[in-house]
């Protein structure tokens, strides 16, 4: 039975369609069958997808992908969680029905947050909300830059917090926004290149969480 995985934040731009896209590449490409969801009105992941036909081709992208009715989550993921490993799902950048929905059909929860005071602002309400349904969210680390200060105070309050932090994390280089735009994800280009390195080494942590 495949798991159900929700990259969740109310913040817009905490790069959960970023780490969808590229953890999808991840596991389908460690040969896994992956299905990825995209929840979000922006449907920046759906573009995504679209993309990658183009470059791939329609049948050898590696990856499926579903619309769902939020009014049948449950159903619908069970048709399809005998025919994958892992299902992504792309959530929306908001507290709403839908959110709610998603969160508690998923197995686990990890919400991306930016090292910002405008991040931890909109992730602590977020956490909280995940906590009450159980989930036991996990927070990712994204376009973070070495050494910097700011990330530190934010990894100090959301302790104080009691927040859960995964110690994989990833930076805010180009290449993730350059791959993004042409349907690729960075271990498409290179397994090796530091970009590929974050990447799996967060997948490899939320495997280690499922």
């Amino acid at each position: 039975m495949g798991k159900v995985i929700a990259f969740s934040n109310q913040k817009g731009g905490s790069g959960k369609t970023t780490l969808s896209a590229n953890i999808a590449v991840l596991w389908s490409n460690s040969g896994y069958k992956v299905a990825v969801i995209d929840a979000d009105a922006q449907k920046s992941l759906t573009y995504w997808i679209e993309e990658r036909k183009k470059y791939y081709g329609e049948e050898d992208i590696g990856i499926s992908s579903y619309n769902f009715d939020i009014r049948n989550i449950n159903e619908e993921l069970k048709k399809i969680k005998r025919k994958y490993d892992f299902i992504i799902i792309d959530s929306p950048p908001s507290i709403t029905y839908d959110t709610l929905q998603i969160v508690r059909a998923s197995n686990k929860v990890f919400v991306p947050a930016q090292p910002s005071p405008l991040d931890l602002m909109a992730t602590l309400p977020f956490l909280e909300l995940a906590k009450k349904e159980r989930k036991n969210p996990i927070i990712i680390l994204n376009r973070v830059m070495a050494r910097a200060k700011l990330t530190d105070a934010m990894i100090l309050r959301l302790r104080y917090a009691g927040a859960r932090i995964a110690r994989s994390r990833l930076s805010s280089k180009v290449i993730f926004a350059e791959t993004f735009s042409v349907g690729r994800g960075v271990i498409d280009i290179s397994v090796t290149s530091d970009a590929a390195k974050e990447i799996i080494n967060a997948g490899n942590e939320i495997l280690r969480n499922l």
